[in-house]
């Protein structure tokens, strides 16, 4: 955006947001001078789109929240959530939470797969609203600057669970407890209940999701009835819990990346805080 599209932005966040407004223009980012931050967060685009998907979060999915006063308000922090629902809407509900919750508001950045780098217009979208592709630099790089990241430990698979696997949690990749032994960083178990029944469906389109370069189109049944209607995700009520900071790094050196056997138990460890969340 250009000085007058940013102005006129800002304005419309106002009249959007309302007393919200206050909040968010607190929200800070390491923007250089020509507004973005070397990811490509945009305050203006991000801000914009937690002011249109408020009515997602207070009327659709009706989002209640426990535990937000567990994350630190400083430094650098992982989220390690579930991940369901077909279509990756929980991020972004986690994202409004925590603006919306946190006594300093802070802005998630989320860790995106890597094709959804290859989705014209999506990606732009993504990367103005502060979600990075997952490379573990990146990662990495955001973590040195103090920022808060959500990563998904079950991948897109988690996302790819049938209706009848729900609620059955994927075993965890092991990055995320990488990250955090290397750079000190707490990790939030963090559980979403809710978003499993937003699009239950039971086929995906395999020869379509090629065609796309998609890890998967699932087909909702709602969609044989209803058509393109049926593909929207139902109002299902989220409920977040977020656990207590788990901090590894305090009894195990950096070294223990070194060591596979170990590195997956630990990841083991937040998948069985996030069951029991």
């Amino acid at each position: 955006m250009n000085r007058k599209a940013r102005q006129r932005t800002r304005s419309l966040v106002r009249l959007l947001a309302g007393e919200e407004y206050e909040r968010l223009i607190k929200m800070e980012i390491h923007a250089s001078e020509f507004g973005y931050d070397p990811f490509g967060l945009e305050w203006e685009s991000a801000m914009l789109a937690y002011a249109l998907l408020q009515f997602v979060y207070k009327h659709w999915f009706r989002v209640e929240s426990f535990g937000v006063d567990r994350i630190p308000l400083e430094g650098p922090v992982l989220l390690a959530p579930n991940h369901s629902g077909g279509i990756p809407i929980d991020g972004a509900m986690i994202a409004l939470d925590l603006a919306k919750k946190m006594e300093k508001p802070r802005v998630m950045r989320g860790a995106i797969d890597n094709f959804a780098g290859s989705l014209p217009f999506i990606n732009l979208f993504f990367h103005r609203c502060g979600q990075v592709i997952g490379a573990r630099r990146n990662l990495v790089d955001l973590l040195n600057q103090g920022e808060m990241i959500t990563v998904f430990p079950e991948g897109h698979n988690g996302t790819g669970k049938k209706f009848k696997d729900r609620y059955k949690l994927l075993p965890f990749n092991v990055g995320f407890v990488e990250l955090s032994l290397l750079h000190r960083t707490p990790i939030i178990p963090t559980a979403v209940i809710g978003a499993e029944e937003q699009y239950p469906y039971l086929i995906h389109i395999e020869r379509l999701a090629r065609i796309l370069s998609l890890p998967y189109v699932p087909i909702p049944p709602l969609s044989l009835l209803l058509g393109p209607i049926g593909c929207f995700p139902l109002p299902t009520k989220y409920q977040i819990y977020y656990g207590e900071p788990i901090r590894f790094y305090l009894d195990h050196p950096a070294d223990t990346v070194k060591d596979p056997e170990m590195i997956r138990k630990l990841a083991a460890q937040v998948r069985d805080r996030v069951v029991q969340l």
